[in-house]
């Protein structure tokens, strides 16, 4: 055993490193090598190196504007160690650069900022590592007779199809037990540590930690509990139930989601709902008048293998605010509050890049993407048709058509005293991959979002701006 923890920490220490598992549970990258470690004992080391240039015009803040033009690189760097001790024992550690500054919702930094130097370069560039993944799993079949597992730690973790919840890009301290009663069925139970911070004086309109007045129930802990079952290749559904908790501020949010995918033939579907429920206090007083969550999601996508062409497309609907009285009489929060990565959930400009529609009544979800956060469906009404192209072995062109709505615009009109339109604009992505070799593609993703008539609306004047965004990537897996 001595041998063991040796041979693990000298990786770690020298090696420094961290890759990839998924989700739930952890996948290993297929045709991997390990390190050679006495006895069964496996060690598997990978890494990631993603470079991309971004090109856009006419985006200022996540509002489409008149900006101009500008560019830049960005770099991520990922490397991993995979101990796997025993068929039932498993160990893994990744690492991911953050940027700069100790900013740990960023995963990437920007080349040319070094900072600290001359001027003229010659210097490296600062990225603080972070853990992005650190976390222990067993598995066995002693205590319950059937296949289940404990997984401990800091890990990526997401909830159906990512629509209220989706932190697979940063990653959750959690403790996740599983059990498999058959082959069909999976049941989870999770308990998941989002903060552990102070109380903020002052707690609403916005929902930020880590100042103010603290005692012993000062944490933000979402407790979940999940269940999948597999009818047939048809129909595989599902059911999860999540609790998030921060008693001092009597924040008691509640979701219940329902979901079901399936392929019949050369086609497949995937549906899902999502309902909120709890409370989250107006404000930090004796006299507390409380909100009520009453957002509510839904989603229904589907595609068609015309191999070498997939045909796909999706409706989706998350609820929004139809009043907005300052005074705090409303006392219900009927946008849809979901916690989703800053990654590309669905459109390559709108959510990922620009502004949303979300009004963010509860200050829980900014329409405007930032701090390893984005607003996801909140407010947003849309659909896409897309299609996938596997022109030859190596390359895969895509195209995707978005049209966009605010799903109510009553609390925008009783902020600005206007009318506002519910129309958010159209997109139109394309995207280009390359598979150079093996673990190795370049690709470019070029949008153009030209912002509908909401924006105008919410701003007041007649300057919003169709927005173009061109990005391209080389990526290596190792």
């Amino acid at each position: 055993m001595k041998k063991i923890i040796s041979i693990l920490a000298a990786v770690v220490l020298v090696l420094g490193f961290a890759a990839s598992a998924f989700a739930i549970h952890a996948e290993i990258p297929a045709e991997t090598q390990a390190v050679v470690a006495t006895g069964t004992t496996q060690i598997t080391l990978g890494g990631e190196l993603r470079t991309r240039g971004w090109w856009r015009k006419n985006l200022s803040s996540g509002m489409p504007v008149d900006k101009g033009s500008y560019s830049w690189y960005d770099q991520r760097v990922r490397l991993s160690v995979d101990a796997k001790i025993s068929p039932n024992v498993q160990a893994f550690i990744q690492l991911e650069t953050e940027g700069s500054g100790f900013d740990s919702t960023n995963d990437k930094y920007v080349w040319g900022t070094s900072f600290g130097n001359s001027g003229f370069g010659n210097a490296k560039p600062k990225s603080d590592p972070d853990f992005l993944q650190a976390w222990i799993l067993y598995t066995g079949q002693g205590l319950f007779g059937v296949p289940a597992g404990l997984k401990v730690g800091h890990m990526p973790l997401k909830l159906a199809y990512g629509q209220f919840f989706d932190h697979t890009q940063m990653g959750d301290d959690a403790i996740v037990f599983f059990v498999d009663p058959t082959k069909q069925m999976h049941i989870g139970l999770l308990t998941i540590k989002l903060a552990e911070s102070a109380t903020p004086v002052g707690f609403p309109p916005a929902f930020v930690l880590g100042t103010g007045v603290t005692d012993n129930t000062d944490d933000l802990d979402a407790y979940v509990a999940l269940m999948t079952y597999k009818f047939s290749d048809a129909i595989k559904a599902g059911i999860n139930y999540t609790y998030l908790n921060h008693s001092d501020l009597g924040f008691s949010q509640q979701n219940l989601g329902v979901h079901a995918d399936g392929k019949i033939g050369n086609f497949g579907y995937q549906a899902a709902v999502d309902f909120q429920f709890g409370k989250i206090l107006n404000n930090y007083a004796d006299d507390v008048d409380s909100k009520s969550f009453k957002g509510w999601a839904a989603s229904l996508k589907a595609d068609y293998n015309l191999n070498p062409v997939l045909l796909r497309g999706s409706f989706v609907y998350g609820s929004g605010e139809d009043e907005f009285d300052p005074t705090g009489d409303d006392d219900d929060i009927k946008e849809f509050t979901p916690y989703v990565g800053n990654i590309q959930n669905y459109a390559f400009i709108y959510e990922y890049q620009a502004r949303t529609t979300a009004f963010n009544k509860s200050g829980l979800n900014s329409g405007v993407p930032s701090n390893g956060h984005a607003a996801g469906v909140a407010n947003t009404m849309y659909a896409n048709l897309g299609v996938d192209w596997k022109a030859t072995k190596d390359v895969t062109l895509s195209l995707d058509g978005y049209y966009f709505w605010a799903s109510e615009t009553g609390a925008w009109e009783d902020l600005t005293g206007e009318d506002v339109s519910s129309t958010a604009g159209w997109e139109i992505d394309a995207k280009f991959r390359y598979q150079i070799a093996k673990n190795l593609f370049y690709q470019v993703d070029a949008g153009y979002f030209d912002s509908g008539s909401f924006y105008e609306d919410i701003m007041g004047e007649d300057d919003n701006k169709g927005v173009t965004v061109l990005r391209h990537l080389l990526q290596l897996n190792f």
